[in-house]
């Protein structure tokens, strides 16, 4: 069962299209004045409202009514709450209470502004030192976490939540399994603060099955090494815009995780550091003693190896802010200059096919042999289907085409070098800038291979920077 201690918005106004019922909406509870309505999911609703007593925005995580009678539904919460409000740490969503309204439980925690890491997994590249600083950052609080035997379980882009000054926090502890009794004791309600036990039924799976551990499927025991598996296939998905184990169904992602290998970062990501596709890998193993053995030791390896690549000692502060975009043109842009770039080769084919006689009679008549311009047709015949594809592919917007585009690169760049001798056909009409006209045409090759890559990095192209977070409250 999937269990959410924040929820966002499925859409920047989400708040504003699905208003909250009458009946809590400008309700003060306790001395929490109910503002509007965040969103909700199958453990909670979560509302903005206003701490009258300190004057500061809150959000309140409610338990649904139909759900407060379900006696293993409040445990559950009660879980959260307890589980949650033991950690305090800069990386992790802060607990401030946990109170009862008429019967119906409810969570006061801090209100974040920015977007999770869902958001921008797929819709921006990311900057390999930022990849980095995200990574070390979730490593940190997974750790403090580790330290009070409290294994999250369910770490996905979903519950790591940006905010808008670049910090990272985790969110959703409500799955999270407690190794040993907490020192300290929260009072819910009239029930007592007895220490919390997390068991799970035989046969449930708990967390969500794209981001599970081996261990988890197996319904195997858990341990802090659990979540490094998590966290390391995020990471992945950051680097490659992938899940590299999504099948097309619960069943076959299940079957992919327990018997499928991570493809080498390198092949979906050629530009990424061998050292972080070795983290990556180590943070994937099947077996779970073959993985780091602590959330330490990950963020010291992230740590290192973002620094080997700061050698101009950047301070974080930098990277904290966001950012910059790869590109001062939006993508739109890129793949319409792209797609104008295929359709001026179509025209320069068209002419060159359609009076194949007056091609050759050329060439025989400068060079005396029709070679030239016989080469010139067949590279024009066989580039003339792979300008269609990618123009198509363009118009689409292929998600994979950076994946595919680095595969043809090798064949258009040797057919392409064969058209650019094309000017040597107009020896008599350009003289002296045949020269120039030629090297126009070879650097056409590789001016779309940049602009490709960079309009689709996660898709197999350069890593490059995603945009800083924009202002988006969220409980």
């Amino acid at each position: 069962m999937h269990l959410c201690l924040t929820c966002q918005r499925s859409e920047p106004n989400m708040a504003r299209q699905e208003q909250a019922p009458p009946i809590m909406v400008g309700q003060t509870i306790s001395h929490f004045r109910i503002l509007e309505k965040l969103g909700g999911g199958g453990m909670g609703v979560v509302y903005k409202a206003e701490d009258t007593s300190l004057g500061r925005p809150v959000a309140l995580k409610f338990l649904p009514e139909e759900l407060s009678r379900d006696h293993q539904a409040v445990d559950r919460f009660r879980r959260e709450a307890r589980a949650a409000s033991a950690l305090n740490h800069p990386h992790i969503c802060t607990i401030h209470a946990i109170d009862e309204h008429e019967g119906v439980f409810f969570i006061v925690m801090e209100l974040l502004e920015g977007q999770t890491l869902r958001y921008y997994i797929g819709k921006k590249p990311f900057n390999t030192t930022w990849l980095l600083d995200v990574g070390t950052q979730i490593a940190d609080a997974l750790d403090a976490a580790h330290a009070k035997g409290i294994v999250h379980r369910d770490i996905k882009p979903a519950n790591l939540f940006v905010t808008c000054s670049g910090q990272v926090k985790v969110l959703d502890f409500g799955l999270a399994k407690l190794l040993r009794p907490l020192v300290s004791k929260v009072s819910i309600g009239a029930t007592g603060a007895d220490p919390v036990t997390l068991s799970t039924e035989a046969g449930l799976l708990v967390g969500t099955v794209g981001y599970m551990a081996p261990e988890q499927l197996e319904g195997e025991p858990v341990d802090p090494r659990t979540d490094l598996y998590a966290l390391g296939l995020v990471m992945y998905e950051m680097a490659t815009g992938r899940n590299p184990f999504l099948g097309q169904s619960a069943t076959s992602t299940i079957a992919n995780i327990l018997k499928e290998e991570a493809p080498p970062l390198g092949q979906h990501n050629p530009v990424a550091p061998l050292e972080l596709g070795r983290i990556l890998q180590k943070c994937l193993r099947k077996r779970i003693d073959e993985r780091y053995v602590s959330a330490r030791d990950l963020a010291l390896d992230l740590g290192a190896l973002r620094r080997s690549l700061e050698p101009s000692g950047r301070t974080s502060a930098v990277m904290a802010a966001g950012p910059a975009p790869p590109l001062s043109i939006p993508r739109r842009a890129v793949r319409a200059l792209l797609m104008l770039i295929q359709v001026s080769y179509l025209v320069m084919y068209a002419p060159a096919l359609y009076k194949f006689h007056d091609v050759l009679r050329v060439s025989h008549e400068l060079y005396g042999s029709p070679m030239l311009g016989g080469v010139l047709l067949a590279a024009a015949v066989l580039c003339v289907p792979v300008r269609l594809y990618l123009f198509t592919a363009l118009a689409f917007d292929y998600p994979d085409l950076g994946v595919k585009f680095r595969l043809l690169f090798p064949v258009v760049l040797l057919l392409d070098a064969v058209w650019a001798a094309t000017p040597l056909l107009f020896l008599g009409q350009l003289q002296g800038l045949v020269v120039l006209c030629a090297a126009g045409l070879g650097f056409l090759p590789f001016c779309q291979r940049t602009l490709l890559y960079s309009a689709y990095a996660n898709a197999g192209g350069h890593s490059s920077a995603i945009q800083a977070p924009r202002s988006n409250r969220l409980g």
